[in-house]
């Protein structure tokens, strides 16, 4: 997340996404029902096993620049070597064969490469797994910014950021994407993508707000994490 500052703004960026969404939908319908009939009739998975794992360091996160969602930021060596650990993890966690969604922003599909491969399958991208835009403040290091005021009477999480998304427009896309998900039944699914909306994608199965997340939590670069839930119970 980031500290005091807004530019409010009347419409999300998230909303700009929704072709790309609707896309997503039908070109990997096929390929999840594959995965959801495999079950067997009668057998449908409760609970899912979601792993979820940030990218790798990227060439940014060594400069120490704000990313958000530039695209095209690569990760270093040290970021692949991480993705080949966390590759590694991850084997060991869910079947071979389970599906992999990755953020469509370069340094998450980079890492969801290796994971992929040794799970057998290929990587999916998806919009909805992005980094919280921060409009203006990407690509700049913290000491190039001014403090921006955050507005009067409005919680942090609710602020559009120098013209970008707010961690409620992040939720709102992470809260479809598990909806998506939940109704394909699937018994584990690898989810790559970055720091802040790994933290939300966390905080939506722990049950917490958007308003109410552990900021306290360690999320370095190839992390992963695992929750065990039932997607069908998620509010």
């Amino acid at each position: 997340m980031v500290g005091d500052n807004a530019q409010p703004q009347t419409s999300s960026p998230a909303e700009q996404t929704d072709g790309n969404v609707a896309a997503w939908r039908d070109r990997h319908a096929s390929h999840l029902i594959e995965i959801e009939l495999s079950s067997g009739p009668g057998s449908l998975p409760k609970v899912s096993r979601i792993v979820i794992v940030r990218h790798g360091q990227s060439t940014w996160n060594r400069q120490g620049r704000i990313q958000g969602q530039t695209m095209g930021v690569r990760l270093t060596m040290r970021g692949r070597s991480q993705a080949r650990q966390a590759a590694r993890t991850v084997a060991d966690l869910v079947p071979h064969g389970t599906p992999t969604i990755a953020s469509d922003q370069k340094r998450a599909v980079q890492t969801a490469r290796p994971i992929a491969r040794v799970l057998g399958v290929q990587v999916m991208t998806d919009p909805r797994l992005r980094e919280q835009g921060l409009g203006a403040m990407e690509g700049h290091t913290a000491d190039e910014l001014e403090p921006l005021p955050q507005p009067t009477g409005v919680h942090p999480a609710d602020v559009r950021w120098a013209g970008g998304e707010s961690l409620a427009d992040v939720a709102e896309r992470c809260h479809s994407l598990l909806d998506d998900l939940a109704a394909r039944h699937l018994s584990a699914i690898v989810l790559v993508t970055h720091g802040d909306t790994m933290r939300i994608l966390l905080g939506i199965l722990d049950g917490r707000s958007h308003r109410d997340l552990d900021w306290d939590l360690s999320l370095t670069n190839g992390s992963v994490m695992v929750r065990n839930v039932d997607l069908g119970e998620l509010h």
